[in-house]
């Protein structure tokens, strides 16, 4: 049961996520309307589809973000992210992940293979759009995991939004099955780890944006809600902590719980994200100077 619920979860429908987003944060859903979006499919290397959007930008740009939505939900879980990064100016691109929304397969496995998709709609947006292009991705939840993952096999990501991101899966495992189910991590978790590997041919204990991160070259922004119970605040400071390079950690105030960050704090999201992204681009303009 543990490890069903992980590969085959109770997804929600485009309509729900909809309607969920909807009650959140009145008026997002009537912002996302008035975009002039692009909704296509490609086909994810293991052949299936995976559900692209495509938002027209207000200006024409070369910077580009790639955003990755949470477990159960769809792509309109970072369209508050995207309403945010498009007003900055990026050309935004979103997709439901395999599972879930109007995208194929047949079981989601928390960002051990959805890294990989990721990567394919990345490739995707270089192809449509050229090498010249500005690219980072945004996650948040097990988007943020995924997105944490992919980079590090990725040198084309410039920079990646990390929000209510977990470390490692074991750990974040260990602790939702003690805490609602009260039971013990030997022997559940090696057994859940043993049907989980047989749906997905991925280990549990492999999933970890934590050492993904521990060798990356990418500048990484984290953000948190504090009164976050799902994943624990702490994933993000360890995160944090073991990025070597330039980075920024964003904790969301005002009873934040998970990803509610940038909800219940959007000038303070805003202003830290705002930051991170000119330290990024300086970053990269003085590293350009200096070759």
């Amino acid at each position: 049961m543990i490890a069903r619920n992980m590969f085959h979860p109770s997804r929600l429908s485009l309509l729900e996520t909809r309607n969920a987003e909807n009650q959140k944060s009145p008026g997002l859903m009537d912002e996302y309307d008035s975009w002039d979006i692009a909704s296509y499919q490609i086909e994810s290397r293991d052949g299936f589809s995976l559900q692209v959007y495509d938002v027209e930008p207000i200006e024409p740009t070369l910077d580009f973000v790639v955003m990755a939505h949470g477990y159960s939900y769809s792509h309109h879980g970072v369209v508050k992210y995207a309403n945010i990064m498009r007003n900055m100016g990026y050309h935004v691109v979103m997709f439901d992940e395999r599972f879930h929304g109007k995208s194929g397969g047949n079981f989601c496995s928390m960002g051990g293979l959805e890294q990989y998709d990721l990567y394919d709609v990345i490739s995707d947006v270089y192809t449509r759009y050229g090498n010249d292009i500005f690219l980072g991705t945004y996650g948040e939840s097990m988007g943020a995991a995924t997105a944490l993952l992919e980079q590090r096999n990725d040198s084309r990501v410039r920079f990646v939004g990390a929000d209510c991101p977990f470390s490692d899966l074991e750990s974040i495992t260990t602790y939702l099955v003690k805490k609602k189910s009260h039971l013990p991590k030997w022997p559940f978790i090696n057994l859940a780890d043993l049907f989980f590997y047989k749906a997905t041919k991925q280990h549990i204990q492999d999933i970890s944006p934590l050492e993904a991160v521990k060798d990356t070259k990418v500048p990484i922004f984290y953000a948190h809600g504090v009164n976050d119970t799902f994943i624990l605040p702490y994933h993000s400071q360890i995160l944090y902590d073991a990025t070597p390079t330039l980075k920024k950690l964003y904790f969301g105030e005002n009873g934040a719980r998970h990803v509610e960050a940038q909800r219940k704090n959007p000038k303070e999201y805003l202003s830290s994200l705002t930051e991170f992204l000119i330290e990024v681009k300086r970053s990269y303009n003085t590293d350009n100077e200096v070759k």
